[in-house]
């Protein structure tokens, strides 16, 4: 199974996206909070879903991952969960999601 990042974002490969996720009509894969720049995906045919808050990328052929900030990354066909990268602060003793 494949593992790609950019940035605060993870995709990893799955089986199949889920069969209950719905379709989103927006390619963002993530907002950037601090910088106001997003990870937008794009390609031909590319879907993404989302299913109880987790979002899901369908990719027929190929597509490439964008943000302002990162180098442009090559996703391979596939079907892929999105995460964001957690960071744990031990003082606070808690976790958080990292943000661009």
């Amino acid at each position: 199974m494949r593992k790609l990042q950019q940035g605060d974002v993870i995709l990893n490969e799955v089986p199949c996206v889920p069969t209950a996720a719905q379709k989103r009509d927006s390619c963002v894969l993530a907002e950037g909070k601090a910088t106001g720049h997003h990870h937008v995906v794009v390609g031909d045919d590319v879907e993404v879903f989302e299913a109880d808050g987790v979002l899901y990328l369908h990719v027929p052929d190929s597509a490439v991952i964008e943000h302002k900030e990162h180098r442009r990354i090559e996703v391979p066909a596939g079907d892929y969960r999105v995460q964001k990268v957690r960071e744990y602060d031990h003082f606070a003793e808690e976790a958080r999601e990292v943000r661009d």
